[in-house]
């Protein structure tokens, strides 16, 4: 099995675990880590792997004259992610980014422009909350056991407090609600119904000093409405600033969903997943949510980002989707913000026609 180099870029604790992931799946190995601060960095390397820590730079450009890497893994910053993409593109290398690559439309485009010239390169946004047994079970099941979707919904529910210092991104770019938390259940969504014709969406109006909102537009929740084929709805409710878990615990990541079908209706908290037929439970199953840190769904799609390289799959469906998905939550802050509903085709090809 080949080895693939890679660039780390960050070396916080999510890079750093994830480090680790990647140097287990004995798919890839790392050849330098890139951090604007080198010291620190440097301290943190060490403790993992010393002799890594010999190759820690400032900046992908650099690290790419020094060590021969083919892949770049990039677990910085959010507002940081645009400019590394590119800088990472532009340096041949394929990239995996965490959600999200970019903050709003204009740094998008500037990526997309850049990713259409590197045809022969991979790129994956990771939304690793879709690649758990429960939530593939989900998508199957939805295509296979219900008929004809009529309606659905999902809520996600939660509760979360990031008040550090500096404040994290998204407290301070509009819209970051749909990029950072909804995207989770979207990502699903994408992958169950494929994409909508039409949405309509609302963004929250809070400050929170206790959760650290900043009172910025579309940082706190969302509720949107999706309209598929033949005017199907599907309903969405995700909140950051709740007091609790009505739907479950698993609401806050994995969602909580209902799929209303004419053949049946499948219900989804967690890892249960339940599917009804004319008034009684034909199946009920119960499958593994998400692991702790989500290690085991980013390895599902780390291990799909591999193979799309290895086998020369420059427009994998997965990678066609991670785009899509980032369309899609932008729409919403579209149509949060103009207050109008917003047909997707057109949104989305607007968007990539650069």
């Amino acid at each position: 099995m080949k080895k693939i180099p890679f660039i780390l870029v960050g070396t916080g604790n999510f890079a750093l675990q994830r480090l680790k992931i990647l140097n287990e799946t004995g798919k890839f190995i790392a050849a330098a880590v890139v951090d604007i601060d080198i010291k620190k960095a440097k301290t943190k390397i060490e403790e993992y792997d010393k002799l890594l820590a010999n190759n820690v730079y400032k900046n992908i450009s650099t690290a790419i004259k020094e060590v021969k890497a083919e892949a770049c893994f990039i677990f910085a910053r959010t507002s940081a992610h645009t400019e590394l993409c590119i800088e990472a593109l532009d340096c041949g290398l394929h990239v995996y980014c965490v959600k999200s690559v970019s903050l709003n439309s204009i740094e998008f485009k500037k990526f997309y422009k850049t990713k259409k010239k590197y045809k022969n390169l991979v790129f994956l946004q990771g939304y690793n909350n879709q690649w758990n047994e429960a939530a593939i079970k989900m998508r199957e099941m939805v295509k296979k056991n219900i008929g004809v979707i009529l309606s659905g919904e999902c809520h996600s529910w939660g509760r979360q407090f990031i008040p550090v210092n500096p404040p994290q991104d998204d407290v301070l770019h509009e819209g970051m609600f749909n990029h950072t938390m909804g995207c989770h259940q979207l990502s699903q969504l994408v992958s169950c119904m494929g994409e909508p014709e039409f949405l309509t969406s609302y963004s929250l109006q809070r400050k929170d000093s206790e959760l650290n909102w900043k009172g910025v537009f579309g940082t706190t929740g969302a509720h949107t409405i999706f309209e598929y084929k033949n005017s199907v709805p599907f309903s969405y409710t995700g909140m950051r600033a709740g007091h609790g878990n009505p739907y479950g615990v698993a609401s806050r990541w994995s969602g909580n969903w209902m799929f209303h079908g004419t053949e049946g209706d499948l219900k989804r908290e967690g890892g249960r997943i339940t599917l009804y037929k004319q008034g009684n439970i034909k199946k009920d199953v119960f499958l593994k949510d998400l692991s702790d840190g989500l290690v085991d769904d980013e390895l599902f799609q780390i291990n799909l980002f591999y193979d799309d390289i290895i086998n020369k799959n420059f427009d994998s469906e997965t990678q066609i989707n991670s785009i899509s998905i980032w369309c899609l939550m932008e729409a919403c802050n579209l149509s949060a913000k103009k207050k109008e509903k917003i047909d997707f085709k057109k949104f989305k090809q607007e968007l990539l026609s650069i």
